[in-house]
């Protein structure tokens, strides 16, 4: 898919002048480049309010964004060509060498770029010499997977065996695209491709801590946390006494733990509703009790509807979550999230005022925090989490952390 933005009206920023130099003026020309998974999920839509935050703050943006569908299907390349295309894709590169001539882009923002447009994008900007804000919302480039775990165990980040180790187990469609791809990211950096990237952006200081650990660009690299755009106008009051599980069917999600959980007697009369898609959905399904309630990918009001009467988000993640906009979400409509105390979770979970954190892959903890979750103690977390919510990350506090990555990245003078 092919989306571009134009102008967009709003107050002035500022640009690069003749000279190089930056000037207080016109907007900021940004490129956002984004390659969309196969199952829409909270990166996509992290992406798309990046797209508008910069827009509100009356920068031009133009996306260019393409979809991992385009290879499936008759239409799709062929097999065997699909993993050349991985590492050099030419017509996706020329488009983006023909929107950089055409927009006069000042920077890339770029967030994933698997598989279709390729990873020597970043040799193209290189190459016309345009400065890349890498976006990072997991644990790639250098875990090839993304979540630096394999075969159900959490790498070390300072390991530089990391992307082989990955590689034996096939973390990425199996061994052999996995060690493509970390092959091919080995490859760029050898060469010096990422040296077009100014600012490699995490999306928690969590997250951040653990790329540094692993020697990741140091002095280059920041964290903003996610924006949030609050649509309800205040908090719901309606408890009807059963959890959800909002995400995608996969094992570093929790979501195995959590099928296992709700085989517990004491959990046999609390309702839990499974939402999202993903390869365990229909395994998990079978060998669930009949007051778990599996319902595929929601969104819209019928996420809304299912949000509001809720008694809590569970969250039992197993790896590093860098950050989660489950818990906004939750927040939003003042309900608390029960989260494993991992990554950057840790930095929006306010541990008995917002929410619960929680022992990773502990049933005893999990089993206490359900059952002992009452409504007015769901009820009071959730407020407060609403109240952290609305102060915490809005828009506004998003951009002035957009800026002062651009300022530091690229030395312009705020």
């Amino acid at each position: 898919m092919f989306c571009r933005g134009g102008p967009f009206a709003g107050p002035p920023f500022f640009s690069m002048s003749p000279s190089g130099h930056p000037k207080r003026g016109e907007p900021l020309r940004i490129l956002q480049l984004f390659n969309r998974y196969l199952n829409p999920g909270g990166e996509e839509k992290s992406v798309a309010r990046i797209a508008e935050d910069l827009a509100s703050a009356g920068h031009k943006v133009t996306r260019y964004w393409r979809e991992s569908a385009e290879w499936k299907g008759p239409h799709a390349p062929p097999k065997w060509r699909q993993p050349l295309l991985l590492w050099r894709n030419p017509a996706v590169l020329e488009d983006i060498r023909l929107l950089q001539t055409t927009t006069g882009a000042d920077l890339w923002l770029i967030h994933n770029v698997l598989p279709v447009i390729s990873l020597d994008v970043y040799r193209l900007a290189k190459e016309l010499r345009v400065p890349v804000i890498q976006w990072l919302h997991n644990y790639r480039p250098m875990s090839p997977g993304g979540t630096l775990c394999a075969a159900g165990l959490r790498l070390d980040p300072e390991d530089p065996w990391v992307p082989w180790k990955e590689a034996c187990v096939g973390t990425w469609h199996g061994r052999l695209l996995t060690s493509w791809l970390a092959l091919g990211y080995w490859r760029i950096q050898r060469r010096g491709d990422f040296d077009a990237v100014r600012a490699w952006v995490a999306v928690s200081e969590a997250m951040k801590a653990i790329f540094s650990r692993a020697g990741w660009y140091p002095e280059r690299l920041h964290a903003a946390r996610h924006s949030w755009h609050v649509q309800s106008s205040a908090p719901s009051d309606q408890d009807d006494g059963h959890f959800v599980f909002l995400g995608r069917m996969v094992e570093t999600k929790g979501v195995r733990f959590l099928a296992d959980l709700w085989r517990h007697p004491s959990l046999r009369q609390i309702p839990l509703v499974m939402a999202g898609q993903g390869p365990l959905a229909g395994e998990l399904r079978s060998i669930t009790p009949p007051n778990v309630q599996w319902v595929g990918h929601v969104d819209g009001e019928e996420k809304h509807r299912l949000l509001a009467r809720c008694r809590a988000v569970l969250f039992p993640c197993l790896w590093d979550e860098p950050l989660s906009t489950v818990a906004y979400e939750a927040y939003e409509l003042g309900k608390p999230i029960l989260a494993s105390n991992l990554g950057g979770m840790r930095e929006i979970i306010v541990h008995g005022s917002t929410g619960l954190l929680l022992k990773a892959a502990d049933p005893a903890s999990w089993l206490n925090a359900v059952t002992g979750l009452d409504a007015e103690s769901a009820r009071r977390m959730g407020r407060a989490g609403r109240a952290w919510l609305e102060e915490n990350v809005s828009p506004s506090a998003w951009n002035e952390q957009f800026n002062r990555i651009v300022s530091l990245a690229l030395g312009w003078a705020l």
